[in-house]
């Protein structure tokens, strides 16, 4: 079989393992895959051959970011979650992590959807190992206001890449995450543009998540909350937050007065509406907060690399 680079970067290559996926796994016929990815029947037909050539169609389907069963299996007993992919990431190079949970999200977003997009490194990592998409009517929408001064902390910066990638149309969303007073957070909560864009979020059809921990999250690293902060929800034993909604190890909301000031999504509202939430997260750092939200019925697929899997079945 054809060996890949450890960085999942050419495009051709993604796009026959995608169109393999679409039509064997997911059962798409080669002209509903040629509509999806807005290339011609002809072509579909060619990339389907080309997997086979590559050694990538058997049984099933033989690529980097296919999984592996037996871990997942394991994962699936102990956690309510209908959708687990544990993948190998050579070199803590998680590219194929993104890979895989961006071609799921190919075989599950339909036109006229509305998509909720979270932020951080891994959704960084998987707008851009995502296909290029020619879907209708679609609407992106950033799941919380905006905070950091890099690019991969900026909600309504995922949510304006992500709309490109698909064809669809960003919605932006004008607010601070964190408020500085309760006052703030009433005035811009209650005013029309941030009110109908967060009303839009809570209601994806769609909603794709990062999960943060304080060992390794941009909260931290960048200084976006203070010391003080950190100290109050720690004191309350938050392990960590999805959405920027802090849960203990018990999967229950952690309140601080400044988290009550936070304009966001909140993914138990996003959750009763949501067709799908995907998140993808990785780190062994991250271990906890990865099983508390796994346990908590708040997401539908998720996505990890073997090294933090293994963690999970260890620890908990």
């Amino acid at each position: 079989m054809t060996k890949l680079k450890s960085k999942a970067s050419d495009p051709m290559l993604d796009k026959i393992i995608l169109t393999a996926q679409l039509y064997y796994n997911n059962h798409f016929s080669q002209q509903e895959i040629a509509d999806r990815l807005h290339i011609s029947r002809p072509w579909v037909s060619k990339l389907l051959n080309k997997a086979q050539e590559m050694g990538f169609v058997k049984i099933s389907i033989d690529t980097p970011i296919s999984g592996i069963p037996s871990i997942e299996e394991r994962l699936k007993e102990r956690y309510p979650v209908s959708l687990i992919r544990v993948v190998k990431a050579p070199d803590q190079n998680h590219n194929y992590v993104a890979l895989s949970a961006a071609n799921y999200f190919v075989s599950q977003v339909q036109n006229n959807d509305t998509i909720g997009i979270g932020w951080g490194n891994a959704i960084s990592q998987f707008i851009q190992e995502l296909t290029p998409l020619n879907t209708k009517n679609v609407k992106v929408i950033p799941m919380a206001g905006s905070f950091g001064a890099t690019f991969e902390t900026l909600p309504n910066y995922s949510a304006i890449e992500l709309a490109k990638k698909i064809n669809g149309e960003a919605q932006t969303l004008h607010a601070p995450a964190f408020c500085s007073s309760k006052e703030e957070y009433e005035t811009l909560a209650a005013s029309e543009s941030v009110h109908t864009v967060l009303d839009q979020a809570v209601h994806a059809d769609i909603a794709i998540a990062g999960i943060g921990s304080f060992a390794a999250s941009f909260l931290t690293r960048y200084n976006i909350l203070s010391q003080e902060e950190i100290h109050q929800l720690q004191e309350k034993e938050a392990a960590g937050d999805i959405l920027l909604r802090f849960l203990n190890a018990k999967g229950k909301p952690v309140e601080t007065e400044w988290t009550r000031h936070t304009i966001r999504a909140d993914i138990f509202e996003v959750k009763k509406h949501a067709r799908k939430i995907i998140a993808l997260a990785w780190g062994t750092e991250k271990s906890q907060i990865i099983h508390t939200v796994l346990s908590a019925h708040l997401i539908d697929a998720f996505f990890t690399d073997e090294k933090t899997a293994l963690d999970l079945l260890e620890r908990f």
